[in-house]
């Protein structure tokens, strides 16, 4: 089982901004738009059909702006090593370990990651939602392998 290719050591490229997070930012404003129309349907009054469209387009901006933030900071690469454990780097970055979350799943063809890095460099926790925008769909069902292996690291 050790000499499974899916055990060698890989890496993967996390996006600046995933697919799902453009998705989610797609959904919130067409969210809003159809709650406007829905209250302007039923005679609801213009400042609330108002209130929604603005709500929507702030929060739309909002993340737009977040999306533009986040594509200007480096890239972050996920590194799973033969003993099991998964290292994130960032460049101009040293790596540090990180531990898999109870929330990371296997959602079908993709994967949510939840990672927990202890260093003081890359202290925090990263989620990433990777869809097969993100990486190819190989690639996926290589880490949907490799991820409960370092789980059951992360829990020993």
């Amino acid at each position: 089982m050790r000499s499974s290719p899916a055990f060698a050591v890989s890496s993967l490229e996390l996006p600046a901004v995933a697919a799902a997070d453009r998705i989610a930012g797609l959904l919130v404003l067409l969210a809003a738009l159809f709650a406007a129309g829905a209250c302007a349907r039923a005679g609801a009054g213009a400042w609330l059909v108002a209130a929604l469209v603005l709500a929507g387009v702030l929060e739309s901006a909002r993340r737009l702006v977040a999306w533009r933030r986040a594509s200007g900071s480096p890239a972050h690469r996920l590194d799973f090593l033969g003993d099991g454990t998964l290292w994130l780097s960032a460049p101009g970055k040293p790596a540090c370990r990180v531990l898999v979350g109870r929330g990371t799943r296997l959602l079908g063809p993709s994967v949510f990651l939840d990672l927990h890095a202890a260093s003081p460099v890359l202290a925090g926790r990263y989620r990433y939602w990777l869809l097969p925008f993100d990486a190819p769909e190989q690639v996926l069902r290589h880490w949907s392998v490799v991820l409960p292996r370092c789980w059951r690291v992360a829990s020993t």
